[in-house]
């Protein structure tokens, strides 16, 4: 009788209207696992991206093998353009930065974050500007001032627009001809160093995280950081763009998928991500580079891409970054 009642109102219920549907199937990861990293090597995505893929072995938290690959060219165009043209594969994923946002603001990529599948945001972190440890430049403000003058007189090397972002509001606040400077763009942070390095460029914009080995070494110089406050370590003494009396911005870093990934899918690298975030060895590398670890899930994620990339567009268009239709 007990029984009858119970489908009874079962099946009252679903004449209601009121769905009763069952728990999503849980999905693991059927085969390796690649991980695009849309820069050469030496670079913070490069840092970025070769550290979230040992977190997920040496934490055990895919079923399957995974590799990093790099596939660097047009500002990370080809890199997010080889993960968007995997459709429906959960098994391709990649590091998605600064330029995902700035690129197709700029006009420089017709592929925006509605192309893949949003993932996590992991890192923030902050931009620097870099010199030779014997260079006369002693702080952002030398820089600004110096271009000020004399636009042609210093050569800035970078990797993409999102670093011409970040130099760019301090110089136009500087009154410096933006257009008139020299900024050679390169692949990967690796190259931008070996420039600075090798007296080829005068200064780098990179993620702190690419200088911090040349700072400690003694080979290269922090003259100015884009975070809020200063940060610690061996940056301690680096001043900020802002009690400079400018406005920088800086980066961040996070893991995307093609587009048509199920929601189980979806589910499973958010969880995977998030533990990766959690993690006691991410926080020590994070504390030794200057990382802010600040994990954001799928959903987030994608309504804080539309907010910056809103944002940005203005700031872009201010600094003459916007292609005019």
């Amino acid at each position: 009788m007990q029984s009858k009642i119970l489908c009874g109102a079962l099946l009252g219920l679903l004449a209601g209207g009121i769905a009763v549907t069952a728990p999503a199937q849980d999905w693991k990861p059927e085969r390796a696992v690649e991980l695009t990293i849309p820069s050469s090597p030496g670079g913070s995505n490069d840092i970025a991206g070769r550290l979230i893929n040992k977190l997920w072995t040496d934490l055990k938290l895919l079923p399957v093998p995974s590799a990093v690959a790099n596939r660097s060219g047009g500002q990370h165009a080809v890199a997010y353009t080889y993960v968007s043209q995997r459709a429906g594969d959960p098994h391709s994923l990649g590091v998605m930065s600064t330029p995902m946002l700035v690129n197709p603001i700029q006009g420089s990529m017709k592929l925006t974050h509605n192309d893949v599948t949003p993932i996590a945001y992991l890192i923030t972190e902050p931009m620097v500007a870099v010199v030779r440890a014997d260079s006369p430049l002693k702080t952002g403000k030398d820089l600004v001032e110096a271009l000020a003058k004399d636009p042609s007189s210093l050569s800035i090397t970078l990797t993409s627009t999102g670093h011409r972002v970040s130099i760019g509001l301090p110089m136009k606040k500087g009154g410096v001809n933006i257009k008139a400077v020299r900024m050679p763009a390169f692949k990967g942070g690796g190259e931008t160093t070996a420039a600075v390095l090798g007296g080829h460029a005068d200064v780098q914009i990179t993620s702190v995280s690419t200088s911090v080995p040349h700072v400690t070494a003694g080979t290269m110089r922090v003259i100015a950081v884009s975070s809020n406050q200063r940060l610690g370590g061996v940056m301690a003494n680096v001043p900020t763009w802002r009690e400079l009396g400018f406005q920088s911005s800086g980066s961040w870093k996070g893991v995307m998928g093609p587009k048509g990934m199920t929601p189980a899918q979806i589910a499973f690298w958010e969880d995977v991500m998030r533990k990766t975030a959690q993690s006691p060895e991410i926080a020590q590398f994070a504390e030794k580079n200057q990382w802010l670890v600040e994990f954001k899930g799928a959903a987030e994620t994608r309504k804080w891409l539309d907010e910056e990339s809103a944002a940005l567009k203005v700031i872009m268009t201010e600094l003459g970054l916007v292609k005019q239709q």
